[in-house]
C-alpha cells in the first residue's frame, strides 16, 4: 500500500507540472505553485482511495474458505422446545 502511495504522488507531480508548463507555454496562462501542491495532493489521494479499493477487491477475489465444519450461528432446539 505504501508503494501505491508512492506511486500515485509521483506520478501526480509529474503530470500536473507537465500541463501547468504546457498550460503556460501553449495558452499563456500561468498556475501558481499552491494550486498545483492542491491538485497534486487531491491526485494522490483520489488515486491512493480507489488504488486501495482494486487491492482489496483482488485480495478479496484470492480469498479460499477455510476447510473443516462451520457453525451456523444458529442455536439448536433448546429443552424447552422438546417438551412441548
Amino acid at each position: 500500500m505504501k508503494k501505491l502511495i508512492w506511486i500515485t504522488f509521483f506520478s501526480a507531480i509529474v503530470s500536473v507540472n507537465l500541463l501547468a508548463v504546457a498550460a503556460d507555454y501553449f495558452g499563456g496562462v500561468y498556475i501558481a505553485i499552491p494550486y498545483r501542491l492542491v491538485m497534486i495532493l487531491a491526485i494522490t489521494l483520489i488515486g491512493t482511495i480507489f488504488g486501495g479499493a482494486w487491492v482489496l477487491m483482488r485480495t478479496a477475489e484470492q480469498e479460499q474458505p477455510h476447510p473443516g465444519t462451520t457453525q451456523s450461528g444458529q442455536p439448536g432446539p433448546s429443552s424447552d422446545d422438546k417438551q412441548r
